[in-house]
C-alpha cells in the first residue's frame, strides 16, 4: 500500500513527486514514459532560469532531480483507476493500491480526423517535430496549425529544408506575434483559409488535397511531410468514472486544492481545466496537488 500514487511523468507529475518525497510520503509514479509533450518540444524560451533550453534537456533535468529522492517509478500505462476503501490503480500488467492519487497524465495530439491519416503515421504524417524533423532534410513539408506549436514547428523545420509551408483553417493565425514575425523572416510560406481533405501516396505521403475556404476550390499540393500541430486533448480515459469533465474533456478541479469530485483523488497540469497550458504552470499545479494530498493524508 502506497500513501500516494502519481499518474503521469511530465512536469506536473514529476514536481508532485518531488514535493511528496520531501513530505516523506511513500510514493509511486506511474507513467508511460518520462518525456511527455514537454520533452518532445523544441527550444523552450520561457522557463525561468534558462534563456533557451531544449525540451528534452529540461525534462531530463526534472527526472534527475526526481531521482535524487526515494520515489519509486514505473514505466507502464495506467488503464483504470478504481476506489473502494483505497484506490486501485491498474496498468496493463499490474495493480497498485494507494490511499491517495494525483492524476497528471497531460494531453495527446489532436488528429485531422481523416480516414487515411492513420495509414500514413510514420510514413510522412508527423505529430512530433522534434522526434522526426531530421528525417525530412531537403524535403517538401507542410505544417498544419496556426498556433504557437505550428509556428514553432515551421521555424524548426527551416533548419532542415527550405520548402516549408504553414496551413491554417481559419482566416487568422493565433500564434504570438513574435513567432509570426520570426516565421516570415525565415521564409515560411503562410497559407490561411485552407482545409486538408485528403492525403494521397503509395507507401509514403506524396500529396494532400485541400479546399480553399473562401472560394471553395480544390487544390493539390505535392508534399513529403505533413506535420500536424493543431492542439491536443486531455488523456482521461482511466479516471472518467471518478471525475467530472468540462466541455473540452478536461478534468474539473477545485483551483485552490486541485481536488476532483472523488475524495483523495487530485489532478494537476494540462489534463485539468486550468486555463494556461504551460510548463511553468504545470509544475506549480503539481506542487499544489502534492501539498493538498499530504494535507488529506494527514487528517
Amino acid at each position: 500500500m502506497y500513501d500516494l500514487i502519481i499518474i503521469g511523468g511530465g512536469p506536473a507529475g514529476v514536481t508532485a513527486g518531488i514535493y511528496a518525497a520531501r513530505k516523506k510520503l511513500k510514493t509511486l509514479i506511474i507513467s508511460k514514459n518520462f518525456i511527455g509533450q514537454a520533452g518532445e518540444a523544441g527550444v523552450i524560451e520561457n522557463w525561468p532560469g534558462e534563456k533557451s533550453i531544449l525540451g528534452a534537456e529540461l525534462i531530463a533535468k526534472f527526472k534527475e532531480h526526481l531521482d535524487s529522492y526515494a520515489v519509486e517509478t514505473r514505466e507502464e500505462t495506467v488503464v483504470l483507476v478504481e476506489k473502494k476503501e483505497s484506490f486501485n490503480v491498474k496498468t496493463e500488467d499490474n495493480s497498485f493500491l494507494s490511499r491517495a492519487v494525483i492524476f497528471a497524465t497531460g494531453r495527446k495530439p489532436k488528429t485531422l480526423g481523416l480516414p487515411e491519416e492513420k495509414d500514413f503515421v510514420g510514413k510522412g504524417v508527423v505529430y512530433c517535430a522534434t522526434c522526426d524533423a531530421p528525417l525530412f532534410q531537403n524535403k517538401r513539408v507542410i505544417v498544419v496549425g496556426g498556433g504557437n506549436a505550428g509556428f514553432e514547428t515551421a521555424i524548426e523545420m527551416k533548419s532542415y529544408t527550405k520548402d516549408v509551408s504553414l496551413f491554417e483553417f481559419n482566416s487568422f493565425f493565433s500564434a504570438d506575434e513574435l513567432l509570426q514575425e520570426k516565421a516570415k523572416e525565415k521564409g515560411v510560406e503562410l497559407v490561411r483559409d485552407i482545409k486538408i481533405e485528403n492525403i494521397k501516396g503509395e507507401n509514403f505521403v506524396e500529396k494532400v488535397i485541400c479546399r480553399d475556404i473562401t472560394t471553395g476550390k480544390e487544390k493539390d499540393f505535392q508534399v513529403d511531410g505533413l506535420f500536424i500541430q493543431i492542439g491536443s486533448v486531455a488523456i482521461t480515459d482511466s479516471v472518467k468514472n471518478l471525475v467530472d469533465l468540462n466541455e473540452e474533456g478536461e478534468v474539473i478541479i477545485d483551483p485552490k486544492k486541485n481536488k476532483t469530485k472523488t475524495e483523495g483523488l487530485f489532478a494537476a497540469g494540462d489534463v485539468t481545466d486550468v486555463r494556461d497550458k504551460q510548463i511553468v504552470v504545470a509544475t506549480g499545479e503539481g506542487a499544489k496537488a502534492a501539498l493538498s494530498a499530504y494535507e488529506y493524508l494527514k487528517k
